[in-house]
Parts: structure tokens; C-alpha cells; sequence
């Protein structure tokens, strides 16, 4: 008994790590998205003949590693087909941060942002730097980071390229992933579920292990409050004949009348 309430306990916390509910009280399941080969998204727009980025990642597990460091994913070089070691961060575990695709319509999906930590430069716009140098301007510096953008829809096997800079990368993947699901334990539901499982297993677990240690009892009788649950099933039967009763006798009364001229009974 104890030993299967811990296994839901620990299968409940492990599987919340995967999980984010979001200010509406629904549930996205981001262990939908693991992918045991990891992903690689080939960035096409930079690619240099046989050299070729490639972003790769995993959410749920450490399987993606960079550097020593767990990461949520890193842009490679791709060299022939093979990824280089020499990897550049993109994302630390640690920095994960949940969003709507679109904050206006939270209901299209969800993003993901990893941030890494170190500051670069961002010069996406061509000679944005330079004219930021030109103009004598304070250069401003922000983290590196990648968000995945995951569009409510059907499965889709692969990321694709939304966006990129030297500093920040959307991917983005039309996938159930990003669909809201169930209402969050932050709204109660799961959570007083969770409760009642723990209560009735420590209610019973508790009573029966008591009632065989001190009065040898065994079976149906080791349960607290025998009685009352040996009666359970006589009570349950009784209610529903009493329930059934009580439905007929409205319903012959309401006939009765609806021939007396009441409401037509179709």
C-alpha cells in the first residue's frame, strides 16, 4: 500500500517537471515534445555549402549536453553531416521560461525561452552595428537565448527556423504540445485529487496495518469502521431504490396533472 502511494507520489512529482500550467488554470505537457534522438533543425539561411548550422535540443531529460553544462539546446556547426563539439550555448536548464505564442490569443499555443546567461551583441539588421558605432550611440547588450514556439495543431516531427540573430532564435513547431489540456493544480482539481488519494491510503493503509498489530484482525474486519463499510454496499443499494422511487413518483405525478390540463408530457 505504501509502496504504491509512493509510486504515485514520485510519478506525480516527476511528471510535474514537464508540465506548466499557465495563469488560466490550464496544463501543457512539454514531455510531449521529447525526442530520444534529440532534435536538429538545419538552419538553411546560413548554411555555407557543406557547412551547416544545426540546432539541437531536448526538454525533459539532460540528454543534451554542451561544454559540460546542461543545456536546453546549442547551435552547432555541421560539418558533412557531423556535428561539431565545438558547440556554441544557447540555453541553460536553469533559464527556462514559459509565454504565449501570442499573448492576445493565449489558446494558439505556448513558447519556451532558454536563456544562457552571457551577454553579446545583437546584429541581425544589416549594419546595425556599424550604425550603432557611427551614431556614437551606447551599445546595448542582451543575453543569448532560443525560444520554441509550439502552435496548438497536428504533430509535426521537426522545428523549424522562425527567426534568428546572432543573440536570439525562434524555432517554431505546430504541435499538441502547445494545446491547452485539463484545468492546473494550481486551480485545485489535481492537487485535492492528489490529497484524497494520500488521505484514503493513509486511512486505510494506517487502519488496517493497527488493526492486524493489535487485534489480530484479518480480511474485511481489519478495515476501520468494518461495520459501516461491511453495510457500504446494503446503503449504496438502498439509496438508488430510494433515488428510483422518488423519480417515478414525480414522474407520475407530473402526468397526472399534465391530464388535468397542465404542461403536455411529449
Amino acid at each position: 500500500m505504501f509502496s504504491l502511494l509512493f509510486l504515485i507520489t514520485t510519478s506525480y512529482a516527476t511528471d510535474k517537471n514537464c508540465l506548466w500550467h499557465d495563469s488560466f488554470g490550464y496544463t501543457y505537457d512539454i514531455s510531449k515534445l521529447h525526442n530520444i534522438n534529440n532534435y536538429q533543425v538545419p538552419d538553411t539561411d546560413t548554411s555555407m555549402g557543406m557547412f551547416n548550422m544545426v540546432y539541437e535540443f531536448n526538454f525533459c531529460t539532460g540528454a543534451v549536453r554542451c561544454q559540460g553544462r546542461d543545456v536546453a539546446a546549442f547551435e552547432a556547426l555541421e560539418v558533412m553531416g557531423k556535428v561539431t563539439e565545438n558547440c556554441d550555448v544557447l540555453g541553460l536548464k536553469e533559464t527556462q521560461e514559459f509565454g504565449y505564442v501570442n499573448p492576445v490569443y493565449p489558446e494558439l499555443g505556448i513558447s519556451i525561452t532558454y536563456k544562457q546567461g552571457d551577454m553579446c551583441f545583437d546584429v541581425k539588421d544589416d549594419g546595425g552595428l556599424q550604425k550603432i558605432i557611427a551614431d556614437n550611440e551606447q551599445m546595448q547588450m542582451s543575453p543569448r537565448s532560443v525560444t520554441f514556439e509550439i502552435t496548438c495543431g497536428k504533430d509535426e516531427p521537426n522545428f523549424r527556423v522562425i527567426d534568428s540573430s546572432k543573440c536570439n532564435i525562434r524555432l517554431g513547431i505546430q504541435h499538441s504540445a502547445g494545446c491547452r489540456s485539463g484545468s492546473s493544480p494550481s486551480g485545485g482539481s489535481q492537487t485535492m485529487l492528489l490529497y484524497i488519494i494520500l488521505a484514503a491510503g493513509l486511512y486505510f493503509g494506517g487502519g488496517i496495518a493497527y488493526n492486524k498489530k493489535q487485534y489480530q484482525l484479518s480480511g474485511v474486519d481489519a478495515l476501520p469502521h468494518s461495520h459501516f463499510w461491511k453495510d457500504f454496499p446494503h446503503l449504496v443499494k438502498d439509496g438508488i431504490n430510494f433515488t428510483i422511487i422518488k423519480v417515478f413518483g414525480i414522474i407520475k405525478k407530473f402526468r397526472g396533472l399534465s391530464s388535468e390540463g397542465g404542461y403536455a408530457v411529449i
